[in-house]
């Protein structure tokens, strides 16, 4: 009982201060974790969650809309100008460019089919060399209305005239 009777009973103690690295854990597991590996292990884990919801969220998607991603990437494209039509866009600030001058029109008659490729011919002139493809204008031919490349014969149909190339000879 000696013991006791020295100690002072009006004094209050406080507990010892714990440090923030005590403070922090969360049971035995998880005894070495310093705030860092807290933050870093909770980063992980929300990104694993985020991944997951992303992956989740798009192969929904593309399950009711398998066309959706590229159609959404081609809408932010730009849209391609046809190279061969002229006349649809603004000359005003347009480089010029020389004109070509003939000393005559170009008829039907004047054209050859030189070559045939995917959906586009070239045809020549004595002095001119066009390419041209479904919906080109041809002095002397017209519109062109289709190329065609079955039964071996190269045929573009324009307007106002039909040209057929030589069939491909075999020896």
């Amino acid at each position: 009982m000696s013991n006791i009777a020295f100690e002072d009973l009006d004094e209050k103690k406080e507990p010892p201060r714990k440090r923030l690295r005590e403070r922090l854990t969360a049971g035995t597991f998880s005894e070495d974790w310093t705030l860092a590996d807290w933050l870093v292990g909770t980063a992980s884990v929300t990104l694993a969650v985020a991944s997951a919801s992303f992956f989740c969220w798009s192969f929904a998607v593309s399950l009711q809309s398998p066309d959706y991603f590229q159609q959404a990437a081609l809408a932010n494209m730009p849209p391609k100008l046809d190279q061969i039509q002229t006349g649809s866009i603004d000359t005003s600030n347009a480089m010029p460019a020389p004109e070509i001058v003939r000393l005559r029109e170009p008829t039907a008659e004047d054209y050859q089919i030189v070559m045939v490729f995917r959906n586009e011919a070239l045809l020549a002139t004595r002095d001119e060399l066009v390419r041209v493809k479904v919906g080109s204008v041809v002095p002397g031919l017209g519109s062109i209305r289709t190329i065609d490349t079955e039964a071996g014969s190269p045929t573009v149909v324009a307007e106002n005239a039909t040209l057929r190339g030589v069939a491909n000879a075999k020896p």
